[in-house]
């Protein structure tokens, strides 16, 4: 039901129908009521679920993958994340629904993923050792706001990302002073 909810979302914006959400699920509308009362329910639970899999994510790659491929992996995925749900962002915001004030939880734990992906590359002396996270959680929200609201191509937004990752590394840290 959110992957229906979702696709509809992303193709007809704020006018998407309970009922066409219903239709492409393959299920009655009621059933969609059942689980959801409105349709900013049925958003937030998409959000809500869009979290679950980025912090999954995180811990995949946490345990896979090198500490500097990971926390730059992840930080490019969150980006990536924002630009895919520019259009159930911007229901959300319509409807006057605060995303994050009603994800205290996923906020708490994403910051502690991000937190550990960072420390882990700068034991590795893949990330510059004069940041920590409220550098990295302002950088994110400045490429996920690009990403979110800015008519970037993707290109465009990638290119964007890899300079700011050049910034990040430990070589960066002597440029400019």
């Amino acid at each position: 039901m959110l992957q229906a909810a979702e696709a509809v979302l992303d193709e007809q914006g704020l006018s998407a129908r309970m009922d066409e959400i219903a239709h492409r699920a393959g299920v009655g509308v009621g059933t969609v009521y059942r689980h959801f009362a409105t349709k900013e329910a049925l958003y937030q639970a998409i959000v809500t679920g869009r979290v679950d899999l980025l912090l999954d994510q995180a811990t995949r790659l946490k345990t896979t993958a090198t500490p500097e491929t990971a926390f730059f992996t992840f930080f490019a995925e969150i980006v990536a994340d924002a630009a895919r749900k520019r259009a159930l962002t911007g229901a959300l915001h319509s409807a006057g629904i605060d995303i994050k004030a009603q994800q205290t939880d996923q906020q708490a734990r994403m910051r502690t993923a991000i937190t550990d992906l960072l420390h882990n590359a700068q034991r590795a002396n893949a990330v510059r050792p004069d940041v920590d996270l409220p550098e990295i959680l302002a950088l994110l929200r400045g490429a996920t706001m690009a990403a979110e609201t800015g008519d970037y191509p993707g290109p465009t937004l990638d290119r964007s990302v890899a300079v700011l990752f050049d910034g990040l590394r430990p070589q960066a840290a002597g440029r400019g002073q």
